[in-house]
């Protein structure tokens, strides 16, 4: 009676369950509105939070368990998002994977979680992140691709100015995190360069700024520790 209890209760485990496991995951980040169905077969509204009681809503989520990766030791599950191919999500004894997945974030909900001042300047645009696979262990170390290409650019502080579309591409491995970023559609801003994050040691930086001199000012001294240096057409960090 107990073990049919127990299974009983997890077959009809309430969705709402994912929002409190992706609220913690994420420090608050991200949240599920509006869950409906069951941990297994389930729909909500992938929401964006600040910490406070408001969220923004991002993009609809569908998932649909895949009981036949079971023997390989491995919960599968089937993610659509806003009626795009669908994605997958697999938990496995020794480390969750990511495939297929397509995502459009504001630039607010990717860059919370880094505490510069950066990152506070009022980014706007879309991001639409892309990862054909991606890898994680337990211990998160990573591996595997993420593409984004941040389209509409542009920022509070100078309202009126269109900073074009970029890209970041980003390689993963255990030992680091390599971006290479370039600039797709030129506009106020153009960006080319490279940043790489090693595990446990400070990251390497060589990134050119071009385009409006007043924003190029505003971020040398947003980026000041970096010690850019530049002529008022062009900021180079090489940290």
């Amino acid at each position: 009676l107990v073990v049919a209890t127990l299974a009983l209760a997890v077959a009809h485990a309430p969705a709402v369950l994912i929002d409190g496991a992706l609220a913690q995951a994420s420090a608050g980040r991200f949240r599920l509105a509006l869950p409906a169905g069951t941990l297994w077969h389930g729909e909500a509204r992938l929401a964006t939070s600040d910490g406070g009681d408001a969220i923004v809503p991002l993009s609809w989520l569908v998932w649909d368990f895949e009981p036949a990766a079971l023997g390989a030791a491995t919960l599968r599950w089937r993610l659509r998002i806003d009626g795009a191919p669908p994605a997958r999500l697999a938990l496995g004894l020794r480390r969750m994977t990511v495939e297929h997945l397509a995502l459009e974030l504001p630039p607010a909900a990717a860059l919370a979680p880094l505490a510069h001042a950066a990152a506070r300047a009022g980014w706007r645009g879309i991001l639409a992140v892309k990862i054909e696979r991606l890898a994680c262990d337990w211990q998160q170390h990573c591996a595997g691709h993420i593409d984004v290409a941040w389209r509409a650019a542009g920022v509070d502080i100078l309202p009126g100015m269109a900073l074009g579309d970029h890209r970041v591409a980003t390689e993963l491995t255990p030992a680091a995190a390599k971006l290479q970023i370039s600039t797709t559609r030129r506009q106020a801003l153009a960006l080319d360069g490279r940043i790489e994050i090693p595990v446990g040691a400070p990251p390497r930086i060589a990134l050119d700024l071009g385009g409006d001199a007043q924003l190029l000012d505003r971020l040398r001294g947003m980026l000041a520790e970096l010690r850019p240096t530049g002529d008022g057409q062009r900021l180079r960090i090489r940290y």
